[in-house]
């Protein structure tokens, strides 16, 4: 019992230190996204571009989706309660897919204001501005992004995983944008400078629509992904005590992942060598995946055959 409480205080370090890195990464999103925002509203309205235009919708809907992220990293690591026994992981999820609508709605929006100054034209002062903050927006949104998509990858946090997607994204938008003021300066045509704002416009239209779509899925209850089942599957597989196992159930709720299995063992085991086997298959089963909450229903094998040749015909 004492090497089963040492490796739970194992767990819950692990877990702590986890929640302690998803919270810095969102810190550092939510404060890049502001200054960025400042950035491009101030600049937007010097040089009146509607690249620049589509890009502080942009950084916009990157705000509300760190303010998000950020509040929502911190209520999903909030342990279960009475009301919610599961925990609270899918607020990671509803983050998202509120982040997914205000992305779609300024997509829209964005191309509604770049076919405007497409249709009528007019000179765009202060490029060199424009670039400027373009350039920096783009080394930036590329330094965190690669920062969350690693916190997220360590700490399977749905939220910093979209967001560093969606900053990563962001990099290629604001090189679109500079690309197009950089193309106006050098022809004297400002229809260069729609033309990269539909650009960016539509990558933000494809990105709220990965981002709701993932949503979805995970607030629809979608299994786990084949490669996660087929490693808790080789861990009840390699315990010789596993005769067999059917009735697997796996979902995700935010970083947490949830897992239900029918486990058979051998009819001679005691109800304390099952309760003790039931508590090791837990902990392998943690350790083969991250964040894992396992229930496992024990059967004996040869009572459960007879059962099922009895009532169901089976083989």
């Amino acid at each position: 019992m004492a090497s089963l409480s040492t490796h739970n205080q194992l767990h819950s370090a692990a877990e702590a230190l986890l929640v302690k890195h998803k919270r810095a990464a969102a810190r550092w999103s939510l404060t890049s996204n502001t200054i960025l925002l400042t950035m491009k509203i101030v600049v937007g309205a010097m040089t009146g571009s509607a690249g620049i235009l589509a890009e502080a919708v942009n950084s916009a809907a990157d705000l509300f989706g760190s303010a998000v992220a950020f509040l929502s990293v911190r209520a999903s690591d909030e342990p279960p309660d009475r009301l919610h026994a599961y925990g609270h992981g899918k607020i990671e999820n509803l983050s998202g897919a509120a982040t997914a609508s205000l992305i779609l709605v300024g997509g829209v929006f964005a191309i509604g204001e770049a076919i405007r100054h497409l249709w009528r034209g007019g000179d765009l002062p202060g490029l060199g501005w424009g670039m400027a903050v373009m350039g920096a927006s783009a080394v930036i949104n590329f330094g965190v992004s690669r920062h969350l998509l690693a916190v997220g990858k360590e700490t399977d946090s749905p939220a910093i995983t979209a967001d560093g997607h969606h900053l990563q994204t962001d990099v290629l938008t604001s090189l679109g944008v500079l690309a197009g003021l950089i193309l106006v300066r050098e022809t004297g045509h400002s229809y260069w400078d729609s033309i990269a704002a539909l650009g960016v416009s539509l990558l933000i239209l494809r990105v709220g629509y990965g981002l709701a779509r993932d949503a979805v899925q995970t607030l629809s209850d979608t299994a786990l992904p084949p490669e996660e089942e087929a490693a808790l599957s080789r861990v009840l597989k390699s315990n010789p005590a596993v005769l067999d196992f059917h009735k697997m159930r796996t979902r995700r709720s935010g970083s947490h992942r949830h897992l239900d299995v029918h486990v058979q063992i051998a009819d001679t085991h005691s109800f304390v060598e099952a309760h003790r086997l039931t508590e090791e298959l837990e902990d392998q089963l943690r350790d083969a995946l991250h964040n894992l909450h396992p229930i496992i229903h024990i059967e004996p094998y040869e009572d459960e055959v007879q059962h099922q040749k009895e009532r169901h015909g089976a083989g």
